[in-house]
């Protein structure tokens, strides 16, 4: 019974301590100056409650014209999500752009064979294939047209009548004209071309030495294809074989 009284008497006693935890000094003492929230009497104000030091409350600062102007900008914008979507490749044409090396640079990269000024590492022999650019030069030293020339060794004869490149995924097209087909050693067989390339090839030269990749389709008579991938050294050899004939003075 003593047990239960004690109980009841101790729940009021607690919630009294609660509500003095949240009882300022003002309310309890009359101190205006302090905001101390502990029950109990003020430890920390003197006798004379005089000497505390009030910090004064920071005001609330208003927005000025640029904060507005910077909230407003920020809540107008769009933060959705939006779907990525890469950039589709392009069909390389022809643009007119300066060559940034230099006549002797490029010369270490060339060769001159026969009248010829072509790739340093590749070979007129029929019984080599290659694929490559080259020219000749007048007498004054400028260049004659850049031409485009094949050279096809195997053991299956094309008879190809055609050149169908698919450079980063877009086709371009060349007829050669000026063929040429012998016998090898055994069974092997040589067929060429040799043309000169014109105004009408002009994208297909920009898109030899800008591409990322290109694929060549050597195609026969009968529509039989011999299909080969154009390694970096072949794209380097467009490359700086077009732009000594720029430097040269060649034009399409």
């Amino acid at each position: 019974m003593n047990k239960t009284l004690s109980y009841r008497l101790a729940i009021p006693a607690l919630a009294c301590s609660a509500a003095l935890l949240t009882t300022s000094c003002v309310s309890l003492f009359g101190n205006r100056n302090c905001h101390c929230t502990h029950p109990g009497p003020c430890v920390c104000c003197d006798q004379e409650q005089t000497q505390r030091v009030v910090v004064g409350h920071r005001p609330v600062q208003q927005d000025t014209t640029y904060d507005k102007t910077l909230l407003n900008e920020l809540l107008s914008k769009d933060y959705s999500l939006h779907e990525y979507l890469p950039e589709e490749p392009k069909r390389l044409v022809w643009v007119d752009e300066p060559v940034s090396a230099t006549q002797t640079e490029l010369q270490n990269y060339v060769k001159f064979s026969g009248g010829w000024t072509m790739p340093r590492d590749v070979s007129t022999d029929n019984t080599e294939n290659a694929l490559y650019f080259y020219f000749t030069e007048r007498s004054d030293g400028t260049p004659e047209p850049l031409r485009l020339r094949l050279q096809y060794y195997a053991d299956d004869p094309l008879k190809f009548v055609k050149l169908h490149f698919i450079i980063d995924g877009f086709d371009y097209y060349f007829t050669p004209t000026n063929f040429k087909r012998g016998k090898g050693k055994g069974i092997m067989i040589w067929e060429n071309s040799d043309d000169p390339l014109t105004s009408a090839d002009k994208d297909l030269v920009y898109a030899l030495t800008h591409c990322k990749w290109c694929q060549v389709k050597i195609i026969g008579a009968s529509g039989m294809q011999h299909v080969k991938m154009i390694n970096d050294s072949q794209f380097n050899d467009f490359r700086h074989t077009l732009q000594l004939y720029l430097l040269k003075g060649g034009k399409f």
